[in-house]
């Protein structure tokens, strides 16, 4: 039994972002073409090959056009994507926190940490993070995010001695470019810090010791890129050959020839229609800016002389900046077929579209902290959670003195 199918596949290519553009999806129907030489010659006459490409044509086009609706309806939520634009940006912010020394303020003299950062923005508590790029592909536009952070160091120093009384400075740098299957990302951190003492750590029995409470502000960017594969589900709309053919025949005869032509072509009785496939792949860019000023508060535990460390805190985020999304893709359909007899001329099909929005200004978290230490050299699990379902998570390697 042979087997048509008309497959229009396009890759998408990042381009230049043009900001609010709208969502489209647009081509143009591919034509037949018959390979006279495998067909009888004296039923495919002119008159009939002109027949056959009227009626085919029309078909394919009629099922061509339903298949570009059909994807234009499926593919809806992404027409406008602002809050997925502002779940990306707030899950840059979220990562921002990488090499954080949330557990180990009123330090002595120095700590230096390196360390990443997961961000993540669900629409709800119910989503599963592991879900989100599976989502984002069927739903196109919802309130959703994943950031990712490296700080390759971060610096702070203890000025009390030459400063402030109480008073800690430091400053961080990072960045990460990193291609992963059909996910890619560019980014860099930067940003300085100002914590201040404001209760002494005290020690009990020497087993435990409370690291005292401090406040904390400062200023942090993160420029990130990110380009990923979106692929939805495929869309087919058969096209009725057979029968757009034989409803053209004016004869008995007329009939019976065009029914062995069909057969000859393998558009049999049993196998009549072709199908119009459309598959469609495009990239999703995003080019996301933000800006935090972060206020904090923070407590941590130092249990067996510092072997453990349980820190906790309260803050909140200001934020500012932008992320924009494009959506772009372009490709020539091709028909493949199991019969040389007809082909089909490729046909151009292009998405396009555009959206752009910012993270949200004001954000409360909560932060705890498990971690690991030898002397002065740390190994810290951060965690955060934002009210609204937003996460981050990571690992810090740091050394306090």
């Amino acid at each position: 039994m042979l087997r048509r199918t008309i497959g229009i596949a396009f890759a998408g290519l990042m381009g230049a972002f043009s900001v609010g553009q709208a969502f489209t999806i647009d081509g143009k129907a591919p034509t037949v073409k018959f390979n006279n030489s495998n067909l009888n010659p004296l039923l495919f006459t002119p008159d009939m090959q002109a027949q056959f490409e009227s009626k085919m044509n029309t078909e394919v086009g009629v099922a061509f056009d339903k298949t570009i609706v059909d994807a234009r309806t499926k593919l809806a939520g992404f027409k406008d994507q602002k809050q997925l634009a502002q779940g990306m940006a707030n899950a840059n912010v979220y990562s921002t926190n990488s090499a954080t020394l949330q557990g180990f303020q009123n330090y002595s003299l120095f700590a230096v940490s390196s360390g990443f950062m997961l961000g993540l923005q669900a629409p709800s508590l119910s989503v599963s993070p592991g879900s989100i790029g599976k989502d984002i592909a069927k739903e196109g536009d919802l309130y959703a995010g994943v950031g990712v952070g490296f700080t390759y160091l971060n610096i702070g120093i203890n000025c009390s001695k030459f400063l402030l009384p109480g008073l800690y400075l430091n400053a961080k740098y990072g960045g990460l470019s990193q291609d992963v299957g059909d996910f890619s990302m560019d980014f860099k951190v930067m940003g300085v810090g100002v914590n201040y003492k404001i209760l002494e750590p005290k020690s009990f029995v020497g087993l435990v010791k409370w690291r005292g409470i401090s406040v904390g502000s400062g200023f942090y960017m993160q420029m990130d890129k990110l380009n990923m594969k979106i692929v939805p589900d495929s869309l087919t709309t058969p096209a009725h050959f057979r029968e757009a053919v034989l409803s053209g025949a004016t004869t008995a005869q007329d009939s019976a020839d065009k029914k062995t032509l069909l057969d000859q072509m393998g558009y049999t009785a049993s196998n009549p229609d072709a199908n119009v496939t459309l598959t469609p792949e495009f990239n999703m860019g995003l080019d996301i800016s933000t800006y935090t000023v972060p206020l904090e508060v923070n407590t941590a535990v130092a249990l067996l002389w510092g072997i453990i460390n349980v820190n906790a805190g309260l803050g909140m985020d200001m934020n500012f900046g932008s992320a924009k999304i494009v959506l772009e893709g372009e490709s020539l359909a091709k028909i493949s077929s199991d019969t040389t007899k007809v082909t089909f001329s490729p046909a151009k099909v292009k998405v396009d579209g555009s959206t752009d929005n910012g993270p949200s200004f004001a954000r409360m978290r909560a932060m705890t902290g498990v971690g690991l230490g030898l002397g002065p050299v740390k190994l810290d699990i951060p965690l955060i959670y934002y009210f609204n379902s937003g996460l981050a998570f990571g690992v810090t390697a740091a050394v306090v003195w």
